[in-house]
């Protein structure tokens, strides 16, 4: 019996993260939820206190959760190469960025600016390729995920753009759901 087992465990992973599909896809919404709702408290970007320490942490919680997200909306977008793509550079941009927030605002390495931007980048450049790439063929209406995704991650610290974020995923959740009984 002839297994490539770095392929076992590739698909593994990804099988892993399809099966618990459902409660990522919640976390990610209640992730930009929170990070939504604590703004409201005006914590400094810079931590000098304990609501300043969960924004920062939140905040970086948040983008790294939208990484087995994109896993989720690439076996829902049915796994084409530019999908594939798509979600793999906002996944990498989002875990890039989560980190350099860490380590820019909570350890206070400036330095590590130009690295957040840079895994900004690949969310700002890869969320519309994918509004764009699931809105040419079904199911369209993963389009509105990403767009509703992008445009409530950057509205998240004003008017509540988190909760955009949570709705669309939550929608995600229950077509995973949905998914996984069929």
């Amino acid at each position: 019996m002839a297994r490539n087992v770095d392929a076992v465990e590739a698909g593994g992973l990804t099988a892993r993260i399809v099966s618990a599909g459902p409660a990522i896809a919640v976390a990610v919404g209640v992730a930009w939820a929170f990070v939504s709702a604590l703004a409201l408290a005006g914590p400094n970007r810079v931590p000098v206190n304990v609501l300043d320490w969960v924004a920062v942490v939140s905040f970086s919680a948040a983008l790294a959760i939208l990484a087995p997200g994109m896993i989720l909306l690439a076996e829902l977008g049915g796994q084409t190469r530019a999908v594939r793509g798509g979600c793999l550079v906002v996944a990498i941009g989002a875990i890039v960025a989560a980190i350099a927030n860490f380590i820019e605002d909570g350890l206070g390495v400036a330095a590590f600016g130009d690295v957040f931007a840079a895994g900004l980048a690949g969310i700002l450049v890869g969320l519309p390729f994918l509004a764009i790439v699931f809105a040419v063929r079904p199911p369209r209406w993963l389009a509105a995920v990403a767009v509703a995704t992008f445009a409530g991650m950057f509205a998240s610290s004003q008017a509540g753009g988190g909760f955009l974020v949570l709705a669309a995923w939550l929608i995600v959740a229950v077509a995973l759901r949905r998914k996984t009984l069929t």
